[in-house]
């Protein structure tokens, strides 16, 4: 069988952009499994000593670095994937 790179990109890139918030996730269960540092030891600690708070400023660093590092790959892929764009 034979893989049509050209094709398959926008599945390659997709794959990239689901992995990459796997990875946060699992950082951040390391960070608060076993960590002394991080945003996600920062965050878990803030929870529990139920400082509010920080608990939100966490949580939106989380998402803020997620997004960025999402949009990253999007960015970095986007001149492989430009035979995709309708042209104007």
């Amino acid at each position: 069988q034979h893989v049509v790179l050209p094709s398959a990109l926008p599945h390659i890139v997709t794959g990239l952009a689901i992995g990459m918030g796997v990875s946060w996730f699992s950082l951040l269960a390391g960070e608060i499994i076993s960590g002394q540092y991080g945003i996600g030891y920062f965050t878990w600690n803030a929870y529990s000593l139920i400082l509010y708070p920080e608990i939100v400023v966490g949580m939106i660093v989380i998402g803020l670095l997620g997004t960025a590092s999402t949009h990253a790959i999007r960015l970095l892929t986007r001149p492989l994937l430009a035979w995709q764009r309708k042209p104007r």
